[in-house]
């Protein structure tokens, strides 16, 4: 890619990637989450900083699982603008995302698509989304990071909207949708999943996790967060027990 990095999507993913890439990126520009070059700005949003919080928690259960950071990777799927990199200094860093991005120099950064990351099978030690998985269906990335986790490896689910049932589920993709639309793109809309916490557990079990913590908003702090702007503060955070 320019600057580096490898772009590793498929051919018949192509098309796809490229529509929700540059429909996605004129999004979050218009949104101020990037600048014209497809980076955070200087400064960034307000929202970043409790995302970085939540990000430095589960970074910190990883440091403390592997004290010995050199020989692991941590694979970060829905990496971004690569902000949460310096979070895991020390460590082997992979960021996968579907839109092309700049490289960082705490990452090797690859264009892949997160249903289908182009890595073998039980490589990698940790397993990181930050308020991505939900841009796919949730078994097939659970099931993905699954494959490429080394046996205890660790399932890292951050700020992504987990919804206590599908009742809240529902009302949030009604929301979405609502959202996607008034800002131009309602073709987005086909690419969000939110995610119920029942769901998120018996997904993870059936695909060989040990469910380790799984910590949700309840209706009041949802309502708190939309109100106030912030990013959901979720955490779900699983073993590889079964491969």
């Amino acid at each position: 890619m320019v600057g580096g990095g490898l772009d590793l999507l498929d051919d018949s993913s192509r098309p796809a990637a490229d529509a929700f890439a540059e429909r996605y990126r004129a999004l979050r520009l218009s949104e101020g989450w990037v600048d014209p070059t497809g980076q955070a700005p200087a400064g960034g949003r307000p929202e970043l900083w409790g995302r970085l919080r939540s990000a430095a928690r589960a970074a910190a259960m990883v440091t403390r699982e592997w004290p010995d950071r050199a020989a692991r990777v941590v694979a970060d799927i829905g990496s971004g603008t690569g902000w949460a990199h310096p979070l895991f200094d020390g460590f082997g860093v992979i960021a996968f995302d579907i839109l092309p991005a700049i490289p960082t120099p705490n990452a090797l950064t690859v264009r892949a698509d997160m249903r289908r990351l182009p890595l073998r099978d039980s490589t990698v030690d940790a397993a990181f989304f930050s308020a991505s998985i939900h841009y796919v269906p949730l078994a097939e990335a659970v099931g993905e990071a699954a494959r490429v986790l080394r046996h205890g490896g660790l399932l890292l689910v951050v700020d992504s909207p987990i919804y206590a049932n599908e009742g809240s589920r529902a009302r949030a993709s009604g929301r979405s949708a609502a959202y996607y639309a008034g800002a131009g793109y309602p073709e987005l809309t086909a690419s969000y999943h939110p995610v119920s916490a029942g769901e998120l557990a018996a997904l993870a079990v059936d695909s060989g996790f040990a469910l380790v913590g799984l910590k949700t908003e309840g209706p009041i702090g949802a309502l708190w967060r939309r109100v106030a702007r912030r990013p959901p503060a979720s955490l779900m955070v699983g073993r590889r027990i079964r491969l």
